[in-house]
């Protein structure tokens, strides 16, 4: 199972996760919501980063002319977005880019999104906040692959490692506080995850 820890908001957290382990880092762009950066210092971390590591993107944008600009300035490899319909979602698929897309665990969600991404994010809620959900309700056997997130800590983390997702997505579950990793806390789910 594949691990994103999101939210990265410091070199020296991105830098840290890395070398723990993480099989992605997730950099938000969303003005207004926590853990936001601007592109440019997003991508002044990515540069960072090694060859191995993927880095992604979570981001509204308005269209895929748009999603595309903000890939290029941040310097990322993934783009996750909570916009786009599964037209535009396409456009960007077919330039190239590796696409996630979030959505509630429902089955008419899968149904709209599952072709025109490379994986869904499942989650419920505002996301980054933390807030825990019934995980079972995920219909996670409904696409190619299917990334856990929402209130994922260490209490939780092998419930969900029963329902064999592709991957899981933490932020809040892994802070010392908000926007800031504990070491400790990425290390053990990381391993966790990894085992």
């Amino acid at each position: 199972m594949r691990v994103k820890i999101c939210g990265i908001t410091t070199l020296e957290d991105a830098n840290i996760c890395e070398e723990l382990g993480a099989d992605a880092l997730g950099f938000v762009h969303y003005p207004g919501r926590g853990r936001s950066l601007p592109l440019m210092e997003i991508r002044d971390i990515c540069s960072t980063l090694g060859p191995f590591i993927t880095r992604v993107l979570i981001c509204h944008p308005k269209g895929p002319n748009e999603a595309l600009q903000m890939l290029e300035r941040s310097g990322a490899d993934v783009i996750q977005t909570y916009s786009l319909s599964p037209v535009f979602l396409s456009r960007l698929r077919e330039n190239g880019i590796r696409v996630i897309r979030a959505v509630r665990p429902d089955i008419d969600e899968v149904r709209k999104y599952a072709e025109c991404v490379d994986a869904l994010v499942f989650e419920a809620g505002v996301p980054g906040t933390g807030h825990y959900y019934d995980h079972s309700t995920i219909p996670i056997n409904s696409c190619r692959r299917a990334i856990v997130a929402g209130g994922l800590s260490l209490s939780n983390i092998d419930q969900v490692k029963e329902l064999r997702p592709y991957g899981v997505d933490v932020s809040s579950g892994v802070e010392s506080s908000p926007g800031i990793k504990d070491p400790e806390l990425v290390n053990d789910l990381i391993r966790r995850c990894h085992s």
